[in-house]
C-alpha cells in the first residue's frame, strides 16, 4: 500500500509541476511590447481647437473710384509699394478733352472781359460830344422854326400841316438830344458793376468745373492706401472697370495675425492675453505660441461646412513670430481654456474604468499590475493624478486586450 500511495503522490507532483510550468511558461515566457510612460510633474490643461485665416491687419482692398478702360497695371503680385505710389491707372483721354475745351471757353471769356471793362478812347468821347452837341444845336433850330411856324400859322399863311410838321420836328431833334446824352454818359460812366458780376461769375463757374475735371482726373490714377506687398490683382489691363470695382489686394506682411470665429457656447470661457497654439502642415509650422488679443463682443450666425447654422464670435490672435505665416492661408488654432501646473500627470490614453474606479497598468520588475488611481483635473490630452501613482513611475500607454495583470511587459522603443 504504501508503494502505491507514493506512486499516487508522484504523479500528482508531476502533474503540479507540469501545470505550473504551463503557467509559468505562458507568464514569464514570451514577453508583450508595450509602450511605456514615465509618471512626471507637469501641467494639465483644457483646450478650444478652430480653424483660423491668416490676415493682415493694414489689409485692404483698393477700389476704382473712377469708370473706363484699365490702361495699365504698374505692379505684379508679390511687389512691395509705399502708400501714394500710382499702381494702375483708367484711360483719362476723354476727361482730358473735356478740360481743354474748358480752357478754351475760359480763355475765351476772359478776352471778352477783358476787352469790355478797358478804358474808353478819349477820341470816342470827344465824338459822343461833339454829336451832343450838335444835338442840342438842332434843338435850338427846331425850337426857332416852330415859334416861326406858330406865328405864320397863327396868321394863316401855313397850313396846319406845315404847323404840325414844325411841332414833330422838334421833338425828333430832342429825342436824338437824349440818345446822344445817354451815349456819352455810358461812355463816360464805363461798364456796369453789374455787367463785370456777370463776366467774373462766368469765369469762375468754368474754373470750377475744370477744377472738378481736374479732381476726376486723379480718380483715373490709382494709388496704393498704405505700405504693404501686393496680395492679389483682380483685373487685367484693357479690362473695364466700373465706378468701386475691386482692382486689387494689398497687405502688410510684418503686421499679420489670425482671425478665428469661435463658437459663442465656448467663448465664454477664453481670455484676452490668453495662450493659442498655432499650427500647420501646410506652412509647416509644428508649434507656434500666439496670444489672444481681441474678443468681438458681438455674435453672429455662420453656416457650417455641414451646413448648420451656429453662433460665433470673432477672436483676434497675434502670433510674435510671423515670418512663416502667409496672408490668406487657414491655421489650426488651439485656445487654452484653463492650466493647471506642478501636478502629477499622465497621458488620458493610460487610465482606464473598471468596477467604478479608474485604474492604469504599472509595470514593475517587468511585469504589469493592476493599480487604483484617483484623477483630479482631465485637460486635452493628460489627466491629474491625486493618488496612487508616483513620479518616475511607469505606466502603460493604451493597454490592449492582450494587457493582463501578470503578464510579463516588454517596453516598445521608439
Amino acid at each position: 500500500m504504501k508503494k502505491k500511495n507514493i506512486k499516487i503522490i508522484s504523479i500528482v507532483l508531476v502533474a503540479i509541476i507540469i501545470i505550473l510550468g504551463i503557467y509559468y511558461n505562458t507568464r514569464n515566457g514570451e514577453a508583450v511590447q508595450a509602450e511605456l510612460y514615465e509618471v512626471a510633474i507637469g501641467e494639465v490643461s483644457d483646450f478650444v481647437e478652430e480653424t483660423g485665416t491668416v490676415k493682415s491687419r493694414n489689409q485692404r482692398v483698393i477700389y476704382s473710384n473712377a469708370m473706363g478702360e484699365l490702361k495699365a497695371i504698374h505692379v505684379d503680385e508679390g511687389d512691395p509699394v509705399k502708400t501714394g505710389e500710382v499702381i494702375a491707372e483708367i484711360d483719362s483721354h476723354k476727361i482730358e478733352l473735356q478740360m481743354k475745351s474748358l480752357e478754351a471757353e475760359i480763355e475765351g471769356l476772359r478776352a471778352t472781359y477783358k476787352e469790355a471793362i478797358k478804358p474808353v478812347d478819349t477820341a470816342i468821347v470827344s465824338k459822343a460830344q461833339a454829336s451832343v452837341n450838335t444835338s442840342k444845336v438842332l434843338v435850338d433850330e427846331a425850337k426857332r422854326a416852330l415859334e416861326n411856324s406858330e406865328k405864320l400859322y397863327n396868321d394863316g399863311a401855313i397850313s396846319s400841316e406845315a404847323y404840325k410838321t414844325a411841332q414833330e420836328y422838334l421833338v425828333l431833334q430832342r429825342n436824338n438830344l437824349k440818345v446822344a446824352e445817354n451815349e456819352l454818359a455810358l461812355l463816360r460812366k464805363g461798364v456796369s458793376g453789374n455787367i463785370k458780376n456777370q463776366y467774373e461769375a462766368q469765369i469762375a463757374k468754368l474754373v470750377y468745373q475744370k477744377e472738378i475735371l481736374e479732381k476726376n482726373k486723379e480718380d483715373f490714377m490709382i494709388k496704393a492706401t498704405a505700405d504693404g506687398i501686393v496680395m492679389e490683382v483682380f483685373l487685367k489691363e484693357g479690362a473695364y472697370v466700373q465706378q468701386g470695382r475691386e482692382v486689387l489686394e494689398i497687405g502688410d506682411i510684418s503686421d499679420m495675425y489670425i482671425e478665428v470665429d469661435v463658437l459663442a457656447s465656448e467663448v465664454g470661457d477664453i481670455k484676452e492675453e490668453g495662450l493659442v497654439i498655432i499650427y500647420s502642415e501646410d506652412l509647416n509650422i509644428g508649434e507656434l505660441e500666439g496670444k489672444v488679443d481681441k474678443i468681438y463682443p458681438k455674435a453672429f450666425s455662420k453656416v457650417s461646412d455641414l451646413g448648420i447654422e451656429q453662433k460665433r464670435v470673432r477672436i483676434e490672435v497675434s502670433v510674435p513670430e510671423t515670418s512663416s505665416l502667409r496672408i490668406g492661408y487657414e491655421v489650426d488654432s488651439k485656445f487654452r481654456l484653463w492650466s493647471r501646473t506642478n501636478v502629477l500627470i499622465v497621458p488620458d490614453n493610460t487610465v482606464f474604468d473598471m468596477k467604478d474606479s479608474k485604474y492604469v497598468f504599472i509595470v514593475e520588475e517587468g511585469t504589469a499590475l493592476l493599480k487604483a488611481v484617483e484623477i483630479g483635473l482631465e485637460g486635452e490630452d493628460f489627466i491629474e493624478i491625486k493618488s496612487g501613482l508616483n513620479k518616475g513611475d511607469k505606466i502603460i500607454i493604451s493597454p490592449n486586450e492582450d494587457i493582463e495583470e501578470g503578464i510579463r511587459i516588454e517596453e516598445l522603443m521608439e
